[in-house]
This record gives C-alpha cells, structure tokens and sequence, in this order.
C-alpha cells in the first residue's frame, strides 16, 4: 500500500533519519512510493516547491532527495516539463509505443546515444524526399548508434538533420541520453512546438547492417520525426532505423465496458 505522503509531517520526517541525511530519508519515502505504483511510469512527480511545502524540508534538500533518484535510474528530469517516472528496467528491445513527447522523453531517457560523426551534406533527391525539403539545400547531419544501457548491439542507427545554423547543438558527448532538440531549444532560444513521426517498413541495405552488425536484408522499422517551431519551420528531422531482432514497441489499451 502507498504511503500518504500528505500525511507525513516534518518532524515526522526528521525523526526518522536517525543518522541519515534527511534527504537520504525522503528519497526513500518516494523510491518506495514509485515502486509501489502511486507514481506510475510516464508520471508527473509533484514539483520541487510543492515536496518542500509537503515535507516541510529546504529546496535543497528536496534537489539532493531528487538527484539520488536520478542516480538510480528511478527519474528523469526535463525544462519546462517537471520530473518524470522512468519505465523499470525491461527487456532489451522491448519499449512502450512513443505516442506523445512525454513518451518521446521516457524512450530517450531509458536509452544512451553514442555519438558517430558530424558533417555538412548536400541534400540528394532521395534524401529531399525522405526529409521533406528541397534538392540542393546544405544541412548539418549527425549520426549516432542508440543502444540500451550495458547492451553490445545497437538498437537503431540515428541520422539527425538541422539547418547548419543549429549544428552546434547537434555537438553531445560520447554517450548521452537527452535529445538534439531540447539542446536547440536552449542555445538559439526558440521552442519546438509539434513533432510529427512517420513510421515504415524497409529492410537494412549493406552499409545500414554493417554499422548496425545485422544481416542485409534484415526488415527494419524506419522512424522518421519531423520537429516544427511555432511558425511550422521544420527546425529539425531525424531518422532511425531499427532491425526487427532488436526492438518492439509495446502498447496496451483499456476496453469501455459498453465496448466489450
């Protein structure tokens, strides 16, 4: 059963730590409580000021309590969105369908980006055609491997595409797991308003299974996500492939019961 954390009150809370630190303590109540399901994967948790009105504990108590979830891979923390319940640990290749950006943000947070390259391209006319953009233009393309944590194989080779001017964002570490976007977001200060994602069948021509070690021919998903700002500019586009061996999407849904 969940604990009422509305019912918990400071000296309660500081009783309780015994020789630990009291953000030690309230780590623990809301690592329990997440396990025990009244914070669900894909939540909210309940913002910085209102743990601190809730348990009576500084800001920066709650910040250490919050960081230590993070450390254990129990949260993930986004500007503009709040504190977001990770998915458990699950079976390599196996996520929930990515449906809207919370979902996009529980994916990304639960995989790492391995950084490839970056350079400068032409668009070709195949390629014009698979990001919706004129023959001819120059853009920016990074190229990642993701993986799950502690897997050998990749899950999916990443192509991202930015207009040159955004290719410094598109600059991350060796091994990340927040997405290019929100990096546009914060360095040139505009703010993505609606992604689009189309998904397709293809299979893994020779230099897609040599870089993801699958056999060619291997039928794969390809994703392709369109990122709009407010006036509809496409401020980015990224494609993904995914061999079928390597990754599931998963979704389940509820039946009304005058639907059964």
């Amino acid at each position: 059963m969940a604990i009422n954390t509305a019912a918990v009150v400071p000296e309660r809370l500081a009783r309780s730590a015994g020789q630990q630190p009291l953000y030690s303590t309230l780590a623990d109540i809301l690592s329990r409580e997440i396990h025990e399901g009244k914070y669900l994967p894909a939540s909210t948790l309940p913002s910085e000021k209102e743990l601190t009105e809730r348990y009576g504990v500084s800001r920066q108590t709650v910040r250490f309590a919050l960081r230590m979830l993070r450390d254990k891979g129990l949260i993930s923390s986004y500007p503009g969105i709040g504190t977001i319940v990770r998915e458990p640990m699950q079976k390599q290749g196996r996520f929930n369908a990515v449906n809207s950006t919370e979902d996009l943000l529980q994916f990304v947070g639960n995989t790492e980006m391995h950084a490839l390259a970056i350079r400068e391209v032409v668009v070709d006319g195949p390629l014009a055609e698979q990001i919706e953009c004129k023959p001819g233009l120059l853009m920016s393309e990074a190229t990642f491997l993701r993986k799950t944590p502690g897997s050998d194989l990749p899950m999916s080779y990443v192509r991202i595409y930015v207009p040159p001017r955004f290719a410094a964002a598109q600059v991350k570490p060796a091994v990340s797991n927040s997405p290019v976007y929100q990096n546009i977001e914060k360095m040139f200060n505009l703010r993505v308003s609606e992604i689009r994602q189309d998904v397709t069948a293809t299979v893994l021509d020779e230099e897609l299974a040599e870089v993801l070690q699958a056999p060619v021919g291997e039928a794969a998903l390809q994703i392709t996500r369109f990122y709009y700002d407010a006036n509809q500019s496409l401020v980015q586009v990224t494609v993904s492939y995914y061999p079928r061996s390597r990754y599931t999407q998963s979704a389940r849904f509820r039946v009304a019961d005058d639907e059964a």
